[in-house]
């Protein structure tokens, strides 16, 4: 079944057993209010209790529609969770890589991953508990050894090749000739 087949199937198995369940629930509500008025509604046309064993066994089998749709999508969104989870680990792994190339120091490692998330010079001086001027000092020793201009060019040496999906592994940036 193709993917597009597949997904109809499923919207409209959840569709059906949403208006069973709307259905269902509009009788047990009539049920209930004339249970508590004292209100007779058996007729001759339909047995009460033959309708009651219907609506649940309809709720039953609506129920396990959507429990098979809870658990589908429970799992589709632990694989998505564990993609993720590989992507970032993965994506430190290249960050750390290009560290290394560039030979940063561990607080250069430390401040350039701080830039990547997009943390202010001060914050990252706060956070990190040194003066500005230290910040500042750093920053420009890993533009200078990475052969970049700024932190835009920092975040977007990674994120650019990304969103390309192509490897980073390979890629060295080279100096502009002005």
């Amino acid at each position: 079944m193709q993917t597009t087949e597949k997904n109809r199937f499923e919207v409209q198995s959840l569709v059906i057993s949403f208006v069973i369940i709307a259905i269902c629930e509009v009788f047990f509500l009539a049920d209930v209010i004339a249970d508590f008025f004292s209100i007779d509604i058996d007729t001759t046309w339909f047995d009460h209790d033959t309708l009651e064993r219907f609506s649940v066994l309809a709720l039953s089998c609506a129920l396990i529609v959507i429990g098979r749709q809870v658990y589908r999508l429970f799992k589709e969104h632990q694989q998505a969770t564990d993609t993720v989870d590989v992507a970032s680990g993965e994506l430190l792994n290249v960050i750390e890589r290009h560290f290394t190339q560039w030979g940063l120091s561990p607080s250069e490692r430390e401040v350039a991953l701080l830039l990547i998330k997009g943390l202010s010079t001060q914050e990252i001086a706060d956070l990190r508990e040194t003066k500005i001027g230290t910040v500042k000092s750093q920053t420009s020793s890993i533009y200078q050894k990475a052969s970049l201009k700024g932190r835009n060019e920092l975040v977007a040496y990674f994120v650019e090749d990304l969103l390309a999906g192509e490897s980073l592994t390979d890629t060295k940036p080279q100096p502009e000739n002005s």
